[in-house]
């Protein structure tokens, strides 16, 4: 199926999917523990068609091939990695057999890879990227009419396996994310951060899936529909599973289920199905109520976003002038250049947090250090930006190399910086941005130079547009940079500038406006007087955003630089008599020095790790008592990253680094604490229980442990429940952390607490895993449950402490 009879026939009907697989698979006694469920593709493929069978029956329009996990990453859990290509063929060759007779599309089915991208996790842009792809050739290989990509939480692998797709699928593709009930994934990406991305990089249809029940997925399904145009999926579980009686059981009722699908329908969303926990009887009620009924129409307002991992901006609905921070550029700053060039990104955090503080909507990142490799510079910088503020960012470069670099790196939606009117510079900058997912700022020069009048620049202006189109790039992405140029040299051209502007808002309203407003001073005394005001005047000319120094007074309005501006005072005379005696005032604010322990505390808050060997040292010469130092600045950096993290100002990116600059203290401060001292830095058992292969949150988890200074002995994932008990006693570890992801693998819990108890083992266990609750955990006799790393850490204290 193509692109175009995809969208053409979810304008004109609703289709609908099937459910979940896992459920019917169990019903048929043949899902072991322990095993892949992709595997049976190759060992029972009637099985299989039997549950595909079981969901065209109840009207499934497209099913979803049992290719979910059919990676090599997971594949490779189970010693089934050189059969990828067979496995992925096999299922999509059963499933289109049994969809022929039914007249409905096979869909491959792409899920997460089960660990993250850097810098949550140790797997590259590059890597994911890979394994998607390989992943995705074997199922295009095979013919599946269209390929679903679904319940993932994190932004930078969903963007990873969009490429894969885009680059190895030529039908459909829906993009479909897991989202809390309060609209944030477990790593921050909000909804419109989600959409930025997808939208952008070419997705045909977006969606929500899995994680919270059907009620609360439709509050946020129906968010979605209102903010995009492109058909929309929702696939609800039935209800959050719980463990009742030792058996998975999901509490959502069909009516539930119906209900909420209902809503999603009436907001506008197009593909409807169900996810954990439904069944044929889901499907069943959901295609008599909506197979092939019209969609609702919906009307969506025009929007142009971008975005961070956490949070977008829709340049579109600003009022205000955008302000992007000029800062992070080490021109002419010695000291910053070398700490780039040695690897030391302190100064480039701090300047990324204090231009945020200072008023900033987006950052620019500018870093040609002569000498240094930009390429990897800018891969690496825009990593450490995005962890430790959460503003979209303008990517600054002429190297094409350097931008793509930036781009894999890059978490959101950021601007390119940015295109010209050379043909060769505009095919290259505008692929770039089509392919990941980018704004373009439209700098009118050319291969002739700078251009001297509005004329000149309109023109190049309208080639970079036309260009644009040609290239199935948005016109209404584009922002028009008309160039700030010396009005110390070139009189005439502050006038030239904001004259282009007007003109450009007469033609293209919908485009917006950018400038690099220091250059039009350049040359003269008491340039921030002249920066102020051509800003202020390019504001009323329709100016949108401005590249500047948010740390600067910019609300300096003076008659004698307005007219330097406007080119009635050509030779700057009149300026200069009134200005060019005047002492140069700081514009900026000289910042309090403060002491080395705020100056710590505040480094582990913000994830500074270089800084914290230097102020570490610091702190010891001042305070002799290294458990003061763990007690009142670690631990209560610590405990404040807990508390932003409970008040989703932080989410898991903030916590790890917080956690790692932590680890890097206490390791300073540890051979100094006396073995008589009342410091007790605890032990800790991490591990996840056998048959599950799941261990992303026990090692941020265990991360988070070993910040506070705890001992902690991880034992992995799939890990034998004998294993777990020796170590206890082995080690003599008070404490056990077990994880599981699923329902199938959480009472496993209960053996390990029952061979702790049967060997009278004084360790205690505390428990933890998305699908685990407070109550199963009273259940199977477990002394401590926990929803997150930060409530781990003080349910650990609580129990290390009776």
């Amino acid at each position: 199926m193509d692109k175009l009879k995809f969208k053409n026939i979810l304008k004109n009907k609703v289709l609908i999917t099937d459910g979940s697989m896992g459920v019917l698979l169990q019903k048929l006694g043949i899902l072991q523990p322990g095993k892949a469920p992709e595997e049976l593709n190759l060992t029972s493929p009637e099985s299989l068609q039997k549950v595909h069978k079981q969901y065209l029956d109840a009207g499934s329009n497209i099913i979803l091939a049992n290719t979910f996990g059919a990676n090599r990453m997971k594949l490779a859990e189970f010693g089934l990695e050189n059969k990828l290509v067979e496995i992925n063929q096999a299922a999509i060759k059963l499933a289109k057999e049994i969809a022929r007779k039914y007249n409905a599309f096979v869909a491959g089915d792409v899920g997460p890879l089960g660990t993250y991208i850097k810098p949550l996790g140790a797997l590259t842009f590059e890597e994911a990227y890979n394994t998607y792809a390989e992943s995705v050739k074997a199922i295009s290989s095979a013919g599946p009419d269209l390929i679903f990509i679904e319940t993932i939480t994190e932004i930078k692998e969903m963007k990873a396996a969009i490429l894969a797709v885009k680059d190895n699928f030529s039908g459909p593709m829906v993009a479909s994310m897991t989202f809390n009930a309060d609209g944030t994934t477990v790593t921050g990406t909000d909804i419109f951060s989600f959409l930025a991305v997808a939208e952008s990089m070419g997705v045909d249809a977006v969606g929500v899936n899995c994680s919270v029940g059907p009620k609360d997925l439709a509050k946020l399904v129906k968010t979605i529909s209102r903010h995009t145009s492109l058909p929309v999926s929702f696939k609800p579980n039935a209800g959050m599973p719980k463990l009742i009686n030792r058996q998975t059981v999901f509490p959502g009722t069909v009516q539930e289920f119906m209900k909420a699908s209902i809503d999603a329908y009436k907001s506008g969303v197009n593909l409807l199905g169900g996810c954990c926990g439904t069944n044929p009887d889901y499907i069943k009620a959901l295609a008599d109520k909506l197979s092939g009924k019209k969609p609702v129409k919906k009307t969506v307002k025009k929007k142009f976003l971008l975005s961070s991992r956490v949070r977008a901006i829709n340049i579109s609905d600003s009022k205000k002038l955008i302000v992007i921070g000029e800062r992070i550029n080490p021109t002419n700053r010695k000291k910053f250049q070398d700490e780039l060039s040695c690897g030391n990104f302190s100064t480039l955090r701090r300047e990324a947090q204090e231009q945020v503080k200072s008023g900033s909507h987006m950052l620019d990142i500018n870093l040609g250090v002569p000498g240094a490799d930009e390429v990897s510079l800018a891969n690496k910088s825009v990593e450490e930006i995005q962890e430790v503020v959460s503003v979209p960012l303008c990517l600054d470069s002429s190297s094409i190399d350097a931008l793509e670099s930036g781009l894999k790196a890059c978490a959101g939606k950021p601007i390119l910086n940015s295109v010209n009117g050379e043909d060769k510079n505009l095919k290259k900058v505008f692929y770039l941005a089509k392919r990941y997912g980018a704004g373009v700022i439209g700098l009118t020069t050319d291969e002739k130079g700078l251009p001297k009048t509005s004329r000149e620049r309109i023109k190049i202006a309208n080639k970079i547009i036309s260009h644009a189109k040609k290239a199935g790039f948005p016109a209404s992405e584009i922002i028009l940079d008309f160039l700030s140029l010396s009005v110390s040299a070139m009189p005439d051209q502050g006038k030239e500038t904001l004259n282009a502007i007007k003109e450009s808002k007469k033609r293209w309203p919908e485009i917006k406006t950018v400038l690099g407003i220091s250059n039009v001073s350049f040359g003269m005394p008491n340039r921030h007087i002249i920066n102020s005001t051509f800003l202020n005047m390019a504001k009323s000319y329709g100016l949108d955003m401005a590249i500047l120094n948010p740390y600067n007074n910019w609300s300096v309005k003076d008659k004698f630089a307005r007219e330097l501006l406007l080119g009635k005072d050509p030779n700057g005379k009149k300026y200069i008599e009134k200005h060019g005696t005047i002492s140069k005032k700081s514009v900026t604010k000289k910042a309090k020095e403060l002491l080395p322990e705020k100056k710590l505390y505040l480094a582990i808050l913000g994830g500074n790790r270089e800084e914290v060997p230097v102020l570490i040292k610091e702190v010891l010469n001042r305070i002799s008592d290294p458990m003061e130092i763990s007690n009142s600045i670690l631990l209560n950096a610590l405990n404040e990253v807990g508390d932003r993290f409970n008040r989703k100002e932080y989410f898991l990116p903030q916590v790890i680094r917080a956690a790692e600059a932590s680890q890097i203290a206490f390791s300073h401060i540890k051979p100094l604490l006396k073995r008589d001292s009342d410091f007790k830095s605890g032990k800790i058992i991490m591990a996840t229980v056998k048959g599950d292969v799941h261990d992303i949150g026990k090692n941020i988890v265990s991360a988070v442990f070993e910040s506070h200074g705890w001992e902690v002995f991880d034992l992995g994932k799939n890990v034998e429940t004998e294993r777990i008990i020796e170590t206890a006693v082995k080690e003599n570890c008070p404490l056990i952390g077990l994880s599981a992801l699923m329902t199938t693998t959480m009472i496993i819990m209960e053996k390990v607490v029952k061979l702790r108890d049967s060997h009278k083992i004084p360790a205690r266990i505390i428990i933890g895993g998305a699908p685990v609750t407070k109550k199963f955990a009273d259940e199977i006799g477990a002394d401590g449950y926990a929803n997150n790393a930060v409530e781990a850490i003080e349910v650990a204290k609580k129990l290390v402490s009776l």
